[in-house]
């Protein structure tokens, strides 16, 4: 029997997390694989390494100026140490849902649209759902300042439970 994949979307907020009781009420262990998908921004600093000139390179005359040049690999470990640092973050969470039953994985998306990387990973996993928390904005407020809810609903394609914590 195959079981369903539901993509938790999380984010920094504690807020997020408040979607997790629904979640486990609605789709029992058995039948179910949970993702906990935590998106966040992508990181932006540039790391930059130092000239060393220690090892006995002495410039000649002609030669290139050595100059700081941008580390190949710092957005990677940067990424790496946030993905470990959610993972860690999670564990309670992850260690009490496998408890219950649950087979669950914790991912990590970076992203400046949070709607569009949980859309794209939602494809990318074969999800058969999405369950997220809301703050639903009305009004003027939801017309200036769509949140990622809305957009999600429109671009998932497949059920999105949206939560709102009391």
């Amino acid at each position: 029997m195959s079981r369903n994949k539901v993509l938790v979307a999380l984010n920094q907020s504690e807020l997020s997390l408040k979607v997790l009781p629904t979640v486990e009420e609605l789709f029992p262990p058995g039948d179910n694989e949970l993702i906990l998908y935590f998106v966040t921004k992508p990181p932006t600093a540039a790391g930059f390494g130092e000239p060393n000139l220690s090892g006995g390179y002495a410039p000649q005359p002609g030669d290139q100026p050595v100059l700081p040049t941008v580390h190949p690999i710092y957005d990677s470990q940067q990424r790496d140490s946030i993905k470990a640092h959610v993972r860690s973050e999670l564990l309670d969470v992850t260690n009490r849902l496998r408890e219950m039953g649950y087979e669950v994985s914790v991912k990590v998306g970076f992203s400046n649209n949070p709607a569009d990387s949980i859309a794209r990973y939602m494809q990318e996993s074969g999800a058969s759902c999405v369950a997220m928390t809301t703050r639903a904005r009305v009004g003027l407020t939801r017309f200036f300042f769509r949140n990622i809810a809305d957009q999600l609903t429109e671009q998932a394609g497949l059920p999105v439970l949206l939560v709102h914590p009391d």
